[in-house]
């Protein structure tokens, strides 16, 4: 320890003595160690945002389609009731039908994304209902002209939120039908707003499947493709089963004709994406690292240069060469854990203004704090052997010569 402390105190007057020096050598390593911390926080703030805003958008859902290029099997309502009949802890399964139109109140006349489906439609995205309700089974079998808005769609359309009752008019291929609108949805989060930027206005309609079919000629009653609704924690599994249960009812074993994928995958694939594009960004981050390294192996290499003859008086008097290298490890260490340090701090700094600036959380881990101090200190150790080495192997006589 009392070694330790001499070669400490000996690198910090070196450090002070040398004091613009020393910033201009810790600069490659300040702005290095700041990157890195910065871009981990960034890409983990993405991650998060991304995951959490997609389940914002989408739900819990699971979508289950039949490839026609395999079979001529589709689906039918039948399907649909043996689903949820095999599986009652699910919330539903819809078909999956959607086209656009135009939408007409008393207002104006908007583009419009209109979805078509059964009651459990209600789950296909997680903003709930905040005024009226949302259409029921017995409205779906009736064929009831009854839809769904958002809150900004109402205000667009009419004028006011206040649109449970109020009629609208749908055209889709040349053929109108009004509706009535029986429920409000919240509106959609920031990454959809984002989405939608710079678009021209769309609503989004949502409403009976067999209300599609039979005022505008969509046949309906049979399909390639449905959506199943679960809660989070047995989406994946319920999907399986109903890809499971569907393969036997149509006979398609073997064949491989019926996909099915939860937005759990979708997560997954999402953040295998985002952690590719973390990664090399972090990589760009360590190479200017690598630059201060190498910045603080020169100025090693002046200060041994500097300092031959106080090396040759040291050896002359029995300091052995591990001593030697020693003490100029140390100090490279030092003069990077330092750099390292302020990075740490100016990192932080970075990710909570980008980031705050952005939308994103800021999430900073205690593994990537403490990460980037210990790799501050190898990149010292590592571009100091070097002159550490070269100060040691000097020889005492040669060393007072000079």
């Amino acid at each position: 320890m009392g070694k330790f402390g001499e070669y400490f105190k000996s690198a910090i007057k070196q450090i002070i003595s040398n004091g613009y020096r020393t910033v201009m050598t810790m600069l490659g390593i300040v702005i290095g160690i700041a990157a890195v911390i910065a871009v981990v926080s960034l890409g983990n703030g993405m991650s998060h945002f991304v995951t959490s805003q997609l389940n914002d958008i989408a739900g819990n859902y699971g979508n289950i389609s039949i490839d026609s290029s395999k079979t001529s099997e589709t689906f039918t309502k039948d399907d649909m009731d043996l689903l949820e009949e095999a599986m009652p802890d699910i919330k539903g399964v819809s078909p999956d039908f959607s086209v656009y139109g135009k939408v007409a109140g008393r207002r104006e006349t908007y583009s419009a994304y209109v979805s078509g489906g059964t009651e459990s439609l209600e789950y296909s995205y997680s903003n709930g209902i905040v005024k009226g309700r949302y259409f029921t089974r017995q409205q779906v079998d009736s064929n009831q002209r009854v839809c769904v808005m958002l809150l900004d769609d109402a205000k667009k359309i009419f004028g006011t939120e206040d649109a449970i009752g109020l009629n609208i008019d749908i055209t889709i291929w040349g053929k109108t039908a009004t509706y009535t609108v029986v429920g409000l949805r919240e509106n959609m989060n920031r990454m959809y707003s984002f989405i939608m930027e710079g678009q021209d206005y769309s609503a989004t309609i949502e409403i009976p499947y067999t209300s599609l079919g039979a005022d505008f000629d969509i046949y309906v009653d049979n399909f390639y493709s449905m959506v199943l609704f679960a809660d989070q924690s047995i989406l994946t599994d319920r999907i399986n089963t109903a890809k499971e249960i569907l393969t036997n009812t149509h006979g398609l074993h073997g064949i491989k004709a019926i996909n099915a994928y939860s937005m759990a995958d979708i997560s997954e694939q999402l953040d295998t994406i985002l952690g590719y594009a973390t990664k090399f960004l972090l990589l760009v981050s360590v190479i200017s690292l690598i630059v201060g390294g190498i910045g603080v192996m020169n100025i090693m290499l002046v200060s041994v240069t500097e300092r031959t003859r106080e090396i040759g008086i040291r050896k002359s008097i029995g300091a052995k060469t591990g001593a030697i290298m020693t003490q100029f490890l140390a100090e490279a260490a030092i003069l990077t854990l330092l750099g390292g340090i302020v990075g740490i701090i100016l990192g932080i700094v970075m990710a909570y203004i980008i980031c705050t600036l952005i939308g994103f959380d800021v999430i900073i881990t205690p593994t990537s704090v403490i990460g980037a101090a210990l790799f501050s200190v190898l990149i010292g150790l590592f571009f100091g052997i070097y002159p550490a080495r070269k100060a040691a192997k000097m020889k005492p006589i040669d060393a007072l010569r000079l």
